[in-house]
């Protein structure tokens, strides 16, 4: 029986979300391929290169699969390395390949890029690389024996979100992610959770974000039915007990009518969880927020990026007002509902006065949270070639595309100041009246200081990510932080 390898090179910032792209993959090639074994390396909490390795000599897989987004590219080059040394054929995927599989392709490691959305190639490539050929494979670019690539055009998007199985939680640490899931820690820390994706797709135009987003997914909005989100949040409250639950859809409250559809399936079976997604503020009218709260929203995800017309529109084409997140944080306050800010610093030619009003503003607004990330422009968007076109350099170093620490480009404030401002940020952010309750809930209860320390640790300075005794260092943190909540 032949095996297939999938590697998902998590090294930096633990998180409590599992790797939900490899997972699907995974039970993909399980249901359409019985005669395949499958196996997952996830190094979320065991971030050491030789884990790869040793991952490598223990199972033997036939084929790799490595997944990567910018942010992994290091490490995953490095897994594609390791397979390579072994004579086992790799293959890559994910947001970084699909967007330069020029680069990706040009590594002695790498047979195969896949593009866009992985399961039906990922398929195709694992038989032909097993059989030890090389030819064209619809969705990929692949690398031929005379050592040149056939690019293959895109492939069609999965057509019906449906038929696909459940994430394969087996192969993964879900107990640990459960516990340290910490999506709706303000609401209640220590809240059993995952997250979960309804739809693909995005039909927005934001340039930070687009169109790797439609080369990823494609320009259509395709959405799973509500019955069979409700199934699969039924499997996961029966099998890992969870209290909650984060849709990682990009505008979750895009078609009304589906929203309905679902709070009305979900009420029907009174699973008494709590649950949170991410939209945009112009978004969701106040009787659909009124009806979300009444089903067990408890925290919503918004998107001000900037609070200056100017950056938040002229660089970042967002088309959301600053007055319609304003309003909506307003009446999700009002009907109990959390809300989480998003908003980014350092943007090509955004001035310290703009930034600190981005602050200021973001600071006085009745949010729970938010989320200060250095500006990083992600190769293949809008605003990177943008930026390339108006003479910014890019690093080759794609440790430095880190939008907690770092960015890749030289701004016009200096790295220092600009993460100085990010801290002044948080500091104004959490310590404004407005934070006070739901700061001292967090601080009485040990899972939420755990959370709360895994997002300071995010912000405070710290050696090369690279660096082994940091890798160690931090998979100890982590250890302790995904402590998984003792039985109630």
């Amino acid at each position: 029986m032949p095996t297939l390898g999938l590697v998902f090179p998590r090294f930096r910032y633990p998180s409590g979300d599992f790797p939900l792209g490899i997972g699907l993959l995974a039970a993909f090639v399980r249901e359409q391929a019985p005669d395949w074994r499958v196996v997952i390396c996830d190094t979320t909490f065991d971030p050491r290169i030789d884990a790869i390795g040793e991952f490598l000599d223990r199972e033997r897989p036939d084929v790799v699969g490595v997944g990567m987004s910018t942010l992994m590219l290091g490490e995953g080059l490095a897994a594609c390395r390791l397979a390579h040394e072994r004579g086992i054929p790799v293959f890559t995927g994910g947001p970084h390949p699909t967007t330069d599989p020029d680069g990706i392709i040009a590594e002695a490691s790498v047979s195969a890029v896949v593009l866009g959305e992985g399961e039906l190639a990922t398929l195709d490539l694992a038989r032909m690389l097993h059989q030890g050929e090389r030819r064209p494979v619809d969705g990929a670019w692949v690398k031929l024996a005379d050592g040149t690539v056939a690019k293959s055009p895109d492939r069609r998007p999965f057509p019906v979100l449906d038929d696909l199985p459940f994430p394969a939680w087996d192969l993964i640490d879900m107990d640990t992610y459960v516990g340290a899931w910490g999506q709706l820690d303000s609401v209640r820390p220590g809240l059993r959770g995952v997250n979960l994706n309804a739809a693909r797709g995005c039909p927005f135009s934001c340039s930070f974000c687009q169109p790797v987003l439609d080369k990823m997914f494609g320009k259509k909005l395709r959405q799973r039915t509500p019955a069979s989100v409700i199934a699969e949040i039924k499997a996961l409250k029966d099998r890992y007990d969870i209290e909650g639950f984060w849709f990682t859809d990009d505008t979750f409250t895009t078609r009304r009518s589906w929203v309905e559809a679902f709070c009305d399936a979900l009420e029907a079976e009174q699973l008494g969880l709590l649950w949170g997604c991410t939209t945009r503020a112009n978004l969701i009218a106040p009787d659909l927020l009124h009806r979300m709260a009444q089903v067990g929203l408890r925290k919503l995800g918004i998107g001000l990026e900037s609070a200056t017309e100017r950056i938040r529109e002229g660089v970042y084409q967002k088309g959301v007002a600053a007055d319609a997140v304003q309003e909506t944080v307003r009446r999700a306050r009002d009907e109990g509902v959390q809300t989480l800010l998003f908003l980014m610093l350092g943007a090509p030619g955004e001035t310290r006065r703009e930034m600190l009003e981005t602050i200021r503003y973001a600071s006085r607004l009745p949010a729970t949270e938010a989320s200060f990330s250095l500006f990083v422009p992600i190769p293949g968007t809008t605003l990177y070639d943008q930026m390339v076109a108006q003479g910014y350099q890019m690093s080759q170093d794609y440790t430095d595309y880190d939008y907690y620490a770092k960015q890749p480009f030289t701004h016009e404030l200096r790295r220092g100041e600009l993460r100085l401002i990010q801290r002044v940020g948080y500091a104004t952010f959490y310590t404004h009246p407005y934070r006070w309750r739901s700061m001292a809930r967090i601080l009485q209860d040990p899972a939420g200081v755990r959370s709360l320390g895994r997002k300071i640790l995010r912000i405070l300075p710290h050696g090369s990510s690279g660096s082994a005794g940091d890798l160690r260092a931090r998979a100890a943190a982590a250890t302790a932080m995904h402590a998984v909540p003792a039985a109630r």
